[in-house]
């Protein structure tokens, strides 16, 4: 049965849309929701090969810096989707993870063996005038070992 819901979600309109066809499916079939958002801040690095090796003490602390901002974004982001679960009588909580985000969806689902993932069709990276399917969420259906219902 479907008792474990993973909703990707990063704020764009697709995960949005995403997470209120888990809640349906969520209420109608007595699930919980579990929440996942990746941040992924290895791309930040300064211009130039040697540069990105050799980073300087205040380069490093920014982008610590920088890297707590985004994971204290992310978590305000996914309370609130978890406040409007929880409104509507669903189980629901969230976990944030760093790195590869088709990897780090597909390794958690494994991890919590979810039953259902409920991805949107697009991210925060997808370009809106191209109707094509999201590079993550065409891999994790690919990929995913439970089923995966894709919201457009």
């Amino acid at each position: 049965m479907l008792t474990k819901i993973l909703v990707p979600y990063d704020g764009s309109k697709f995960s949005a849309k995403a997470l209120t066809r888990a809640m349906e499916l969520a209420h109608n079939l007595d699930s919980e929701i579990f929440l996942f958002s990746v941040v992924n801040v290895g791309y930040i690095s300064p211009p130039g090969l040697l540069r990105s090796l050799i980073k300087s003490k205040e380069e490093k602390a920014a982008i610590k810096k920088w890297s707590k901002s985004v994971k204290a974004d992310a978590e305000r982001m996914l309370k609130k989707a978890v406040k409007k679960c929880q409104s509507k009588g669903i189980t629901a909580s969230f976990w944030i993870d760093q790195g590869e985000i088709a990897s780090k969806i597909l390794d958690f689902a494994k991890d919590k063996k979810i039953s259902l993932i409920v991805i949107g069709s697009q991210g925060l990276h997808g370009i809106g005038q191209l109707k094509t399917l999201g590079s993550v969420s065409r891999r994790v259906s690919e990929n995913a070992k439970c089923p995966v219902l894709i919201v457009r």
